[in-house]
């Protein structure tokens, strides 16, 4: 028997994988800027935290959730997004209490919805998000639009509007949720069986139908803002006027209404478009919420989240052919030029890697052409090749693949060499000479000296 992958679950490897740890970690060194923490919360958690938190009226709740009883017949849920985790950890952890505020948190997992697969998306894929939990303030929601269109601009991706709406404070939703169902009720025999769901729950959902039909009658409902209150807004005013300032493109979606029951007030989406117009969709989103922490147990905290589906992210990447401005997968890679060359390429590697230079080595024996194609897939800044030639005179042939240049560099000298390329200086014991000898001055490291930036040539001062 062959086995298949599962429905809606995917493979990733070699340079798939490695895009995906590039995006991963990008992401957590961005909101590490902000100020953000991690944290990591159970893969599964009690069904009824969702049904609480996510909205019994939400598709994620009534299509979407891998719920299951475990032998204790208990109810569990295979998480389908994490904001739920990461404030039930919150409340647990009496951070509500004891932290100073806000509590600031990133999180980076899989999650899991039954739902149709399609290109980048997935029924177990991977979320980046982030919840900033405990102050009621405008510029926490703009600091959270701004982190996410940092990331979005950090990987590549030009084009970028940030679609925003504000649901209001709960009497500005209440007034609006009346509004849809008194347009909706003589239209509801034409429409969805999910809206004819929607509208006995919740009206609101109606607004996110994906049904054309649907779609075009939600065109003549009531908008949010002939029913938002004079604060929910100000609000809003005050956000968009932010984001005008910082020089975010945005524009106002009266549609926009996202797909978790939680959020009030502000909530938004990265929406992606090429140089023809050409539009692919919500590449994140994220919005404000009231009362989530205190229907969760917890205290009466105000908080905002974004979060990411990193396939996704990474699909587009792939499929724009976007170049993604990160550090190179790999430093080095080392090409020994015939097996006889292999013992001397091995101990130029190892030498590398023990300097902390992320280094690979191939052991087939190709073309110098062939080989040099294959560190560029790789990834590598820089070639080391070793050649018969050079393995006789102890010295190794340096190529940097980005520039087309190269250069001859002796064996004891290639640490200092790649040190000085990535900026870093050779620091010894006191109790050592100096050996800065770099090729560049007569003295062979007699006339150097040492200083907080390393070793450095009195001929040269």
């Amino acid at each position: 028997m062959e086995y298949q992958l599962p429905k809606g679950t995917h493979d990733m490897i070699g340079t798939q994988a490695r895009l995906f740890e590039e995006v991963s970690a990008l992401m957590k060194q961005i909101a590490t800027i902000y100020g953000y923490q991690p944290i990591h919360t159970p893969i599964f958690e009690h069904t009824e935290l969702f049904l609480r938190s996510v909205g019994e009226s939400s598709d994620i709740v009534r299509k979407e959730m891998y719920t299951f009883m475990d032998k204790g017949k208990r109810s569990l849920t295979l998480r389908p997004e994490m904001t739920a985790g990461a404030l039930r950890a919150i409340v647990s952890e009496k951070l509500d209490k004891t932290s100073d505020l806000p509590i600031k948190l990133f999180y980076l997992g899989p999650a899991f919805r039954y739902e149709r697969p399609q290109l980048g998306r997935f029924r177990q894929f991977h979320q980046f998000g982030i919840e900033s939990v405990g102050v009621t303030s405008y510029f926490n929601d703009v600091e959270t639009i701004m982190l996410g269109a940092h990331i979005l601009q950090a990987l590549g991706f030009k084009n970028l509007v940030v679609k925003v709406n504000s649901l209001g404070d709960s009497t500005s939703r209440d007034n609006y949720r009346r509004a849809l169902k008194e347009y909706f009720t003589p239209l509801i025999d034409t429409m969805c069986p999910d809206c004819n769901e929607r509208l006995a729950i919740n009206p609101l959902r109606i607004l996110d139908c994906k049904v054309p039909h649907d779609q075009e009658l939600a065109k003549g409902a009531p908008k949010m803002d002939q029913h938002r209150s004079s604060e929910a807004h100000q609000y809003l005013s005050e956000v968009l006027t932010r984001l005008s300032d910082y020089h975010i493109p945005f524009e106002v979606d009266s549609q926009l209404v996202r797909g978790l029951d939680y959020y009030s007030h502000v909530v938004f989406e990265y929406h992606l478009s090429d140089e023809v117009g050409k539009t692919y969709g919500a590449l994140g989103a994220g919005g404000h919420y009231d009362k989530l922490l205190e229907e969760l147990n917890g205290s009466p905290l105000a908080g905002v989240g974004l979060a990411f589906g990193l396939e996704r992210i990474v699909t587009l990447i792939d499929k724009l052919d976007i170049s993604p401005d990160f550090s190179h997968l790999v430093d080095v890679y080392v090409l020994p030029l015939g097996e006889q060359q292999l013992p001397y390429a091995f101990a130029t590697a190892t030498l590398l890697r023990n300097a902390g230079l992320s280094t690979d080595i191939t052991y087939e024996t190709k073309s110098i052409k062939q080989l040099l194609k294959r560190a560029t897939r790789a990834g590598a800044k820089y070639a080391v090749i070793v050649g018969e030639d050079e393995r006789k005179r102890e010295v190794v042939t340096v190529k940097n693949l980005d520039e087309e240049t190269q250069e001859e560099v002796k064996f004891n000298n290639l640490i200092n060499y790649f040190q000085s390329l990535y900026g870093h200086h050779h620091h010894h014991n006191h109790d050592e000479g100096c050996d800065c000898d770099d090729g560049s001055c007569t003295c062979e490291g007699k006339e150097c000296e040492c200083n907080e930036d390393g070793c450095q040539c009195k001929e040269h001062k």
